[in-house]
């Protein structure tokens, strides 16, 4: 069984569970929402519901408790049992209050505190699982060694998402840290990532920039790098050549390839062709960039 094979029937727990941290906010509200929806419910079954069962069933306990003390007033010695209108004896009677006796002390009213904890646990219970199976049966690449561990690409580095500042960011940035990943500027991340272009190319070269993600991100990351690049790296931007015929014809005038991807954004399969079409010209590729 080859790496790529082994990586796709591995699931990282370690990533699974980033994932879903990386989701806390969604986690967290879902389970609050979930809570107060559980907790109203209870209060409302306690101010509404609950009285009238337990009137009700009283209501049916005191009449059959009528109805025996009659058939207790009517007997009388050496004589038959006397019944009700149902055709009911004393001791059948009493069975029938026994029964509405256990009956009303299952008539309870519900703890409001109980249900919005069982609503709260639920409610996240329920999420992580629905961001599990997303995790697992997802298309898309998962972190930044998959592209290694699938086809052995080179990763050139990493260019950092510019996120919206959110409350609590501090829980972002511990997550960050336990995922192993550096905190850098954008402008030093492109600065590696041509760093390591200029040592793979070593003599130069004509280059192909391209990937799945949109052409405008292709040209954006190619206007950055450009100006840190030696004279004798060129490079061409291509859409994706999975749906763009002027980038294939690229492919094959290009010396090697660079690919940029999008952790939690590309799909594997159009990764996957990407690949079979670069190894199908016998090109090389001298490593990729996640955005």
């Amino acid at each position: 069984m080859d790496n790529s094979q082994r990586y796709e029937e591995e699931i990282d727990l370690k990533d699974l569970m980033l994932h879903i941290l990386y989701r806390w906010r969604s986690v967290l509200v879902i389970a609050v929402l979930v809570c107060a929806l559980a907790g109203g419910y209870a209060a409302i079954y306690d101010q509404n519901v609950y009285p009238k069962e337990r009137s009700e069933v009283e209501g049916r306990l005191q009449t059959q408790k009528d109805i025996l003390a009659e058939l207790k007033e009517q007997a009388q010695p050496d004589a038959p049992a006397p019944t009700d209108s149902e055709g009911r004896t004393a001791d059948q009677v009493q069975k029938a209050i026994e029964e509405i006796e256990k009956e009303l002390g299952e008539v309870k009213e519900l703890s409001i505190p109980k249900y919005a904890v069982i609503g709260f646990v639920g409610g996240m219970f329920v999420l992580v699982f629905c961001y599990c199976l997303g995790y697992v049966f997802s298309d898309m690449i998962r972190g930044e060694r998959e592209l290694k561990e699938r086809y052995g690409y080179y990763m050139l580095g990493a260019i950092p998402k510019k996120r919206k500042k959110k409350l609590f960011s501090g829980v972002d940035g511990l997550l960050t840290k336990l995922s192993g990943t550096e905190r850098i500027s954008e402008e030093e991340a492109y600065r590696i990532v041509a760093t390591n272009i200029t040592n793979l190319a070593k003599d130069g070269g004509t280059f192909l920039v391209t990937g799945t993600v949109d052409i405008g991100r292709l040209e954006e990351f190619t206007e950055r790098i450009v100006p840190q690049l030696p004279e004798s790296v060129m490079l061409m931007t291509g859409a994706s050549m999975n749906a763009n015929a002027s980038t294939l014809e690229m492919l094959a005038e290009c010396d090697a390839v660079i690919l940029v991807e999008e952790q939690d954004g590309s799909l594997r399969t159009k990764v996957q062709k990407e690949y079979e079409s670069i190894s199908a010209l016998e090109k090389n590729v001298i490593g990729y960039v996640l955005t």
